[in-house]
């Protein structure tokens, strides 16, 4: 498929995507109107086999010949001008706004991930701390209600 950029130019090479994203489009073609012309012809002689004329003699007189038609230029149906949808992938830059807040997005996604990924560590810290907790409970009602 054609990608094209915003002022319509086909890109030769693949389009960045960090600086900017596709999006699917449709390119109209116009065509113009076709004005219908005839076939030029001319005849010829035509050959038999062997590759002579298929010329015909009668008491040494020409009493006929096998023509055929040869076209020179084909004729040329008219048509009515058309449009033509093309699908297209058109390329849209980022804005300079759009792209600050893709960056502030990736960031938070990574602070994000680190965060995910510390969160095994921090669920046992929490246990560990849990258990301490529960303990030190234990030994301070056994001092009050002993």
């Amino acid at each position: 498929m054609k990608i094209i950029d915003e002022t319509g130019i086909v890109l030769t090479t693949e389009p960045d995507l960090e600086a900017g994203y596709l999006v699917e489009d449709v390119e109209v073609i116009h065509h113009d109107a076709v004005e219908g012309t005839a076939p030029q012809w001319h005849r010829e002689t035509a050959k038999l086999p062997d590759g002579s004329p298929a010329i015909y003699y009668r008491d040494g007189k020409e009493i006929g010949r096998d023509m055929v038609k040869v076209i020179d230029v084909p004729g040329v149906d008219p048509q009515p001008a058309w449009d033509e949808e093309v699908p297209v992938m058109r390329y849209i830059r980022y804005t300079a706004e759009e792209l600050a807040q893709r960056k502030e997005q990736a960031e938070a996604a990574r602070k994000r991930q680190e965060v995910l990924d510390k969160l095994p560590e921090t669920l046992e810290a929490l246990k560990s701390e849990n258990k301490m907790l529960k303990q030190c409970l234990l030994e301070m009602s056994e001092t009050v209600y002993a």
